[in-house]
Order: C-alpha cells, then sequence, then structure tokens
C-alpha cells in the first residue's frame, strides 16, 4: 500500500487495522484484494480516503474511513474513476455560484429561437 501519511504510527495502523474488516473481495470478480493496490487519496485528522483496485478485473472502489466518537465508519464505492481521475479532480479549480450562473446564461443564449 503506498503511504502518504502524516498521522501518528498509531493512527496509522489502527487504519490498516480497520482495513482488514472491510469486505477482501472484489464485489464484481471475487477476486481477494491486494492492500498494496489501495493508493491513500486524502486524509484529514479524522478521516482517510483509500482508492482500492482489484488485482484482476480493474474494478475500482472508493473507500472512506472516518473516525468518530462513536467508533469508525467505513463506507466503500464502487467508482470508474481510476486514481488519476481521482486525484484531477481533487486538485482541480473549484466551480463557484457565479461560474455555473455564468454557463447557465452562456447556455440559455446560445440556444437557437
Amino acid at each position: 500500500m503506498e503511504r502518504k501519511s502524516r498521522s501518528s504510527p498509531g493512527l496509522w495502523a489502527l487504519i490498516l487495522h480497520q482495513m482488514v474488516n472491510i469486505p477482501d473481495k472484489c464485489l464484481e470478480c471475487g477476486n481477494k484484494f491486494l492492500k498494496k493496490n489501495a493508493d491513500l487519496l486524502s486524509e484529514s485528522e479524522n478521516n482517510f480516503v483509500f482508492h482500492l483496485t482489484c488485482a484482476e478485473c480493474r474494478t475500482s472502489y472508493i473507500l472512506n474511513i472516518a473516525l468518530g466518537q462513536e467508533g469508525i465508519l467505513t463506507v466503500d464505492t464502487l467508482t470508474d474513476a481510476n486514481k488519476e481521475d481521482l486525484e484531477k479532480l481533487r486538485s482541480g479549480k473549484t466551480i463557484s455560484a457565479d461560474d455555473v450562473i455564468e454557463a447557465y446564461i452562456t447556455l440559455k443564449s446560445s440556444k437557437p429561437s
């Protein structure tokens, strides 16, 4: 697993332990996940987001691990986005309300009557 963490070693060990408790097989093909195919995409004090890819069928999942007062919550989501797509989205410019209004006006004015 690629590690790009600023967290304490104890917290990282807790995260890895939690990853053992997630489904260990791909939902599409049943192949066993390899932890080395999990990449840490982002982290904050209490939230870690990983991208997992099945080595067999190349199906991708986003795994969100949230640490809270009530315990640890893990949510995995099937995605068609690869790691590079998600990194581009994350590093891209944020769309403002003004951007949306400008796009709407442009599209509305270019409609044929």
